[in-house]
């Protein structure tokens, strides 16, 4: 095997339809191939990315080129207003009469830039187009000012309708994305360091060494130290001080990135969600059905924590769980949403106060996060005396 997983055993594989081979490639891979000229040309005149498949409508596409009604027409073209746009909507904004402005435009179709002057808001105006779906052609503001697309190729036009992006979970077809060499370790950080519990890693000689000296520092150099503070020390320290000394030196900036450049630090939710209550507690991504493994630090006997291990493994194993029929992509990055739990196991059972009840194992486990936090705070009052 090329790379190998390291699991806690308090955590729990949830979604067996979710590969590591899909999260490797998402956060392993290098930079991204060239650039086609169909894409460099699209990037040159602003077109936003194609979205991803499967990921929710965002908002509307305003990039391109306008034309603005404050400007006399014989001049409308030497100060037409050019709008790059980031797939989360902010907006660059850039024309003659006002230099740059900043902004975003939001799903409902709002738009704010920020000028030099102060904050101005909008509307996108779209109209309905058999071949290119919801096509925006003005911006209309609040202080009478209406821009106005410019007129636009059949192909330019076309471009703004491209397939969606299939996320690559493997190589193959449709996925030509490459590993970067250089990347041995996959890890999470929860907040408060790097976390020890769930890791990957690569079959490599970086990677024996980086074991050996964590493994060394954890139970032979310094014994007090725990395994995630030899992690810690062997993949910051030394650049971490290099930064610093460089920096008092005048040769390094404090700006730069203390990690080892052999460490790519994943979202904690990818391999290591929490139960709804220590989520709460340590203020930290909590198990979302889609997420591949759910974990319950500080769950040390069998009487706290018994309950809800086979409730987390009976979801696991279920058949009726969102993933059984919704396929790989759920609790991907872009669909991923804390809601309504959706097994039909999260109700009812031998400890629920009714059958269409949760029980405290689940409130635990699924949460919510707000009746989690009511329960917590209630009994923390009870504690108080209060």
């Amino acid at each position: 095997f090329d790379w190998i997983a390291w699991f806690d055993c308090d955590s729990i594989f949830m979604n067996l339809e979710r590969t590591l081979d899909s999260i490797i490639y998402q956060y392993a891979q290098q930079r991204g191939p060239p650039k086609s000229e169909v894409e460099e040309e699209e990037e040159e005149v602003g077109i936003a990315p194609a979205p991803i498949c499967g990921a929710p409508a965002g908002p509307p596409d305003v990039s391109g080129e306008w034309l603005d009604s404050w400007m006399p027409p014989d001049m409308q073209d030497e100060a037409a207003v050019q709008i790059r746009q980031s797939p989360d909507g902010t907006l660059q904004a850039a024309a003659r009469q006002f230099g740059e402005a900043a902004g975003r435009v939001d799903e409902d179709a709002s738009l704010e830039l920020d000028f030099e002057g102060g904050a101005l808001k909008g509307r996108v105006i779209v109209e309905e187009d058999d071949a290119h779906g919801n096509y925006a052609v003005r911006l209309a503001w609040e202080n009478g000012a209406v821009w106005d697309r410019r007129k636009e190729s059949q192909q330019a036009r076309q471009s703004r309708r491209r397939p969606c992006r299939e996320p690559c979970l493997e190589p193959g077809l449709g996925c030509a994305a490459e590993l970067d060499p250089d990347v041995d370790l996959l890890i999470t950080e929860e907040g408060w360091g790097l976390s020890s519990a769930n890791w990957m890693i690569r079959r490599s000689a970086w990677s024996l060494k980086f074991l050996h000296d964590a493994l060394t520092a954890a139970h032979v150099e310094m014994k007090l130290f725990g395994d995630q503070d030899a992690i810690i020390l062997h993949l910051m320290n030394q650049q971490a001080l290099g930064a610093t000394a460089g920096a008092a030196q005048g040769s390094l900036e404090l700006t730069a990135d203390p990690l080892d450049r052999h460490a790519a630090v994943v979202p904690q939710f990818e391999l290591n969600s929490y139960d709804a209550l220590n989520a709460l507690t340590m203020e930290c991504d909590m198990f979302v059905e889609g997420d591949l493994l759910i974990t319950f630090p500080q769950c040390k006997d069998a009487e706290g924590c018994n309950d809800v291990f086979h409730l987390a493994a009976d979801y696991g194993k279920a058949e009726d769980k969102p993933t059984a029929s919704e396929g790989p992509h759920l609790g991907a990055w872009w669909l991923r949403r804390e809601g309504p739990v959706r097994w039909p196991g999260y109700r009812g059972g031998p400890s629920a106060p009714s059958p269409s009840m949760p029980s405290s194992a689940a409130i635990r486990v699924f949460g919510p996060r707000p009746l989690v936090r009511d329960i917590f705070m209630r009994e923390q009052m009870m504690q108080r005396g209060g």
